[in-house]
């Protein structure tokens, strides 16, 4: 009984275990294994048509996200995920009980949003709950956990959600909504840490001071501005593949729809694998030789995806996985330690909005060059064209790169 009411009682000791847990519930999405073949199967869509909604789904959150990220910065990051979570539940059951299409686009939409009052706030106030313990140089160490552990979520419902699919799809949205009601219970739980001060007027900033300070933060370091940009590219190709196209081109190889929350499995034990060895890594080779190196290993993963059209090209395209693993908790300590702490959620929305900019962009790409050609076709492509990219961003950022 002491230990319950301890874990009930908002402290700042109490803010890990309870993030933890909620972000495990909240990351508990038993569709997304099975939500293309969802709406293929209900509406008759193509792949084109399924990419411009996942479209308009991308572009939304990129919209949305600066504002929303200033909104955890000015009245709280609690409050932010809070709303969040309320808005994403009530997206997702109108996702699975929506009988137009319309309807579908609209939930997509309030989903996107909800996403980005969560995004950036969540791990801000993480960040801010190590500082107040004393622990922000340990930040690397609990997100890998953190992902390791989100991961293991995500794999798990990724499993169910095949199983559960070969029974009611739409019974994969609404197990989902109750996980995620019990998530917006353990935010409520948690404990809102201190605002910091502008560094230079030593006054909290309003919303508008917020946007002023972040945008002048990133256009003042260049240092920042790559950083933004090679945190943003890096995880584009896997996730608009393994979200978008991984179920189509595992249907098309002939594997049957309970396979795919296998297939989603396998790729999270390579990013849950990628988690756990992040520290080990980068103690090993430093920063800048895996910043190097990780785009090798998803120009790799990507290409052979499109070459070996078998389960054998979906072994290796988990390589992407494990690099995009192991670069995440470095590129947010990166961009947290050259950023101003009144305005750590937005300069992390910031990074997310850029994100979802290119994989809005990125998808319809993708899904018209399958539809006239063939998605193998379409995988090389993309892992040619962003190694090119990512390639011309390592040299310019390694020009102004201080460690």
């Amino acid at each position: 009984m002491p230990t319950i009411r301890r874990f009930l009682t908002p402290s700042y000791e109490s803010n890990i275990p309870i993030f933890f847990a909620y972000q495990m519930l909240y990351n508990f999405m038993l569709f997304l294994p099975v939500w293309v073949i969802y709406i293929q199967g209900k509406f008759g869509l193509t792949m084109t048509e399924v990419t411009l909604n996942d479209s308009a789904f991308w572009i939304t959150m990129a919209l949305t996200e600066v504002p929303t990220g200033a909104v955890a910065d000015t009245w709280g990051r609690k409050q932010s995920q809070l709303i969040g979570m309320i808005i994403a539940t009530g997206s997702i059951v109108l996702f699975a009980l929506a009988p137009v299409y319309p309807l579908v686009l609209v939930a997509n939409s309030l989903w996107a949003i909800g996403i980005t009052f969560i995004s950036g706030a969540e791990l801000a106030l993480l960040y801010d709950t190590l500082r107040e313990l004393g622990k922000e140089n340990e930040y690397p160490k609990y997100r890998g956990r953190l992902q390791a552990m989100v991961l293991v979520s995500i794999a798990v419902s990724s499993v169910l959600g095949g199983i559960v699919g070969e029974i009611s799809l739409v019974a994969t949205f609404i197990i989902t909504a109750g996980a995620m009601l019990i998530a917006t219970f353990l935010v409520i739980l948690l404990k809102e840490p201190p605002r910091e001060p502008d560094s230079d007027t030593g006054e909290n900033l309003n919303y508008w001071g917020i946007v002023r300070v972040t945008f002048g933060a990133i256009r003042q370091s260049p240092g920042l501005r790559y950083a933004l940009l090679y945190a943003s590219l890096m995880p584009l190709a896997g996730s608009a593949i393994q979200v978008t196209f991984m179920q189509p081109h595992a249907i098309a190889i002939g594997l049957p729809i309970a396979a795919l929350g296998v297939i989603a499995l396998g790729l999270r034990l390579s990013q849950f694998s990628g988690a756990l060895s992040a520290d080990r890594i980068l103690q090993r080779i430093g920063e800048w030789g895996w910043l190097r190196l990780a785009p090798i290993v998803l120009f790799v993963g990507v290409i052979a995806l499109g070459v070996f059209n078998s389960v054998f090209g979906i072994v290796l395209f988990a390589l992407t996985g494990f690099a995009s693993a192991v670069t995440m908790p470095l590129m947010e300590s990166i961009i947290l330690r050259q950023t101003p702490g009144s305005v750590r959620a937005t300069i992390l929305s910031v990074d997310s909005l850029l994100f979802r900019f290119m994989l809005a962009a990125l998808g319809p790409a993708v899904g018209l060059a399958s539809d006239f050609y063939s998605l193998p076709i379409a995988f090389i492509a993309v892992g040619v064209g962003l190694g090119f990219v990512i390639f011309w961003v390592m040299v310019r950022w390694r020009g102004v790169w201080d460690g």
